[in-house]
């Protein structure tokens, strides 16, 4: 009961207003991106993130199923050190940083086509 959710989404829906769709849509990738580092649950990243995330997107003017796809193209959980990875690659005998030098070409590769197709939707639905 602190609006600590009101009050974040009243600052960031400021820094937001001016913002074209298909900026806003990548950066909102990225936020996803990060923030699946820190948490390892992807129901938990939904629950912390959307309630902020998809009224930001109605003030851009993206369609809230865009901003879903968003968080599915941003949320890589199998890079999390938080999560189940480091558990599984300590039973594999397997470095983290053995697996992160293995995975990054795909993590590059889905970022940037997970982009793409998220610009292409943002200008179908006309919010550029």
């Amino acid at each position: 009961q602190g609006l600590i959710s009101d009050t974040l989404l009243f600052w960031s829906s400021g820094l937001v207003q001016g913002m074209t769709g298909p900026v806003f849509i990548l950066v909102m990738m990225l936020i996803f991106f990060l923030l699946g580092f820190v948490v390892p649950s992807s129901s938990g990243l939904a629950v912390l993130s959307m309630p902020i995330m998809a009224p930001l997107a109605d003030t851009v003017g993206i369609p809230r199923s865009v901003a879903v796809c968003a968080y599915q193209w941003g949320a890589m959980l199998y890079l999390a050190p938080t999560g189940l990875v480091l558990a599984t690659l300590t039973m594999l005998d397997m470095k983290y940083s053995k697996w992160l030098k293995f995975v990054w070409p795909m993590v590059l590769f889905v970022l940037i086509f997970g982009g793409i197709l998220l610009v292409a939707q943002v200008l179908v639905y006309g919010a550029a």
